[in-house]
């Protein structure tokens, strides 16, 4: 009876002790060449980084513990170095072997979450490598002006990016239950329409709901309903290079095109061109254009507009792509634009080129 009892209060507290180290993580690790210093784990939120705790570096040796209510990407990062490494967390151990130098190649082990997203990123670099040596043959072929191998290049990268596309909506739909199948929408939300968006996110397990990165993808389901075509134009409300504020809404009673675009962004200068075109053929017929940049450098935001002769009225708020106008209507990826009616409602949207040139001759004959 005695050694019943025993066994029994032993086997509770094995279970007892198990039960705690399940409830937190502990991340144990070695850099090298940094045997002193401090070393952080960060998170992105809404494209800002937060610090979540910071620990010295002893030896080259590190330990981060706490604990996470679901798993989530988080970054190590070290003083004065540009490069993070970014793994998902969870309760569990974790062992980093990590170099100072460059941390993007450094290895973790631990949580099957870390290891469900290794093996998506290892199918994946095949599709990226095959992308990459796509881009050096098209800087290649550019620089020696061979337009024909542009072109053929250009469409080549196309079908590469459709592959991958179709290869990461498998490995989603094959994973709905893990927290790296969100993550994966959201990071890739920009390539996705709203029909896309809602039913991949419908596809995920209940037991992921309180996942940070499905209630972003609901957040942004709900902005993209927001912004359809057909719908008012979401109003706002931003300075221009002056400091004078230009209410969306004041231009009522014209053809307006929302024009999301930055200096630094290369298909955006690209397509200038063909905005400038458009518009000095139907401004006077009823047609105008609101500027909406995503620069953080006003110097380089109005030398743009001078240099690409961009002659209608600009806003920004030098946040970049935290721009509130952008947020509003979902943007993720410029250039972009949004074609409202003369009553302000949405008619619609990524015209470029030819595509809005003719929209513009069908609406001011």
């Amino acid at each position: 009876m005695r050694k019943t009892l025993f066994i029994m209060l032993i086997t509770a507290i094995l279970a007892s002790c198990t039960s705690r180290k399940s409830d937190i993580f502990t991340i144990n690790g070695t850099i090298a060449g940094m045997d002193t210093g401090m070393i952080y784990l960060q998170k992105r939120d809404h494209g800002k980084w937060i610090r979540t705790d910071s620990t010295m570096i002893k030896g080259g040796n590190f330990t981060f513990t706490g604990k996470v209510d679901m798993p989530e990407m988080r970054y190590i990062a070290v003083a004065k170095k540009e490069a993070s490494l970014p793994f998902f967390i969870e309760n569990t151990e974790f062992s980093i072997t990590a170099y100072a130098d460059s941390l993007d190649k450094s290895i973790v082990k631990g949580g099957p979450t870390q290891e469900k997203f290794k093996t998506y990123l290892s199918q994946a670099d095949a599709y990226d490598n095959k992308m990459n040596d796509l881009y050096v043959s098209y800087m290649q072929a550019k620089q020696s002006g061979d337009s024909v191998q542009l072109k053929k290049i250009d469409s080549t990268y196309t079908s590469r990016e459709t592959e991958k596309t179709t290869f990461t909506n498998d490995f989603i739909k094959k994973n709905p239950k893990s927290v790296v199948a969100p993550y994966l929408v959201i990071s890739n939300a920009y390539q996705y329409e709203l029909a896309d968006l809602e039913s991949l996110t419908a596809s995920f397990d209940t037991s992921l709901n309180k996942s940070s990165y499905v209630k972003s993808l609901k957040e942004r389901i709900t902005i993209l309903k927001s912004v359809e075509v057909g719908q008012p134009a979401v109003d706002f409300t931003m300075n221009d290079s002056t400091g004078n504020p230009i209410m969306l809404s004041s231009f009522k009673g014209k053809i307006i095109l929302v024009d999301f675009w930055a200096s630094w962004c290369g298909p955006c200068r690209a397509e200038n061109p063909n905005v400038v075109k458009a518009y000095n053929e139907f401004n006077k017929k009823g047609f105008n254009i609101l500027g909406v940049s995503f620069d953080t450098d006003k110097a380089k935001w109005l030398k743009a507009i001078r240099d690409d002769k961009l002659s209608w009225n600009h806003v920004s708020d030098l946040q970049g792509w935290g721009n509130a106008a952008g947020k509003l209507y979902g943007v993720m990826s410029i250039p972009a634009s949004v074609l409202l009616d003369k009553d302000g409602k949405i008619i619609a949207k990524n015209l470029r080129g030819e595509d809005l040139r003719a929209k513009l001759a069908e609406l001011l004959k």
